[in-house]
Parts: C-alpha cells; sequence; structure tokens
C-alpha cells in the first residue's frame, strides 16, 4: 500500500490581525519571513477560516505531508478490519438469502402439488 498524503493543522496559531492589519507590503513580508525560515522544507500554507454569521476570518496554518508510520500502521489495519467485516457481512446476507429461498422454494412446491 502507499503512504497518503495528509493535509493537518500545524499546531500553531497565526493572528490574522498582527499579520496584515495596519501593516505594510514591507512589514507583512517580513512578518512572513519568520514563517519561511521556521517552516522551510516542508509543504506549510496559509488557510483562511471563516465562522460565524458576522464574516469572522481566522488565519490557520495547514501542512500537506506523507502520513507516518503510525498513522500508516492505524490507517490499514482499520481498513484491513473494514475489509474483513463487510466481507462477513455479505456471507451472512449470503447465508439468509439462501435460507429464505430455501424456505420460499418448499413453499412454492407445496402449492405446485396441491394445484396439479
Amino acid at each position: 500500500m502507499k503512504r497518503k498524503i495528509l493535509d493537518v493543522e500545524v499546531n500553531a496559531f497565526v493572528d490574522f490581525y498582527d499579520v496584515l492589519q495596519g501593516k505594510t507590503p514591507a512589514q507583512v513580508v517580513e512578518a512572513m519571513s519568520y514563517y519561511i525560515e521556521k517552516y522551510a522544507g516542508r509543504d506549510v500554507y496559509f488557510d483562511i477560516v471563516h465562522y460565524g454569521y458576522d464574516g469572522g476570518k481566522e488565519l490557520k496554518l495547514r501542512e500537506r505531508r506523507e502520513e507516518n508510520d503510525r498513522e500508516f500502521y492505524k490507517r490499514t489495519t482499520e481498513e484491513a478490519k473494514a475489509r474483513a467485516k463487510a466481507n462477513e457481512d455479505r456471507k451472512t446476507k449470503e447465508a439468509k438469502e439462501l435460507l429464505e429461498y430455501e424456505r420460499l422454494k418448499k413453499k412454492f412446491e407445496k402449492f405446485e402439488g396441491v394445484t396439479k
């Protein structure tokens, strides 16, 4: 199996107003250089999250990364359990349908014998 790319929130709070409010473009670039240095080599991006009915916004840092060994193991074991359960459910359903078929077959064979 291949590892998946996860899109997760970085555990860092970025105040939208501290970064942008009332700042010149040069000041914004200077503030952003901190994030460029801190997260160098990682696929980190900003996400603006809208909340409430009054148009509130929150700036969040998110990262796209490959799942680690623990996450990969957890996901693959859960998928294997789900496949096993689906297979078992399918077999149970087929067994119930076979029993229903046999019951109806006997019932209609009795009717065929009576009507002849």
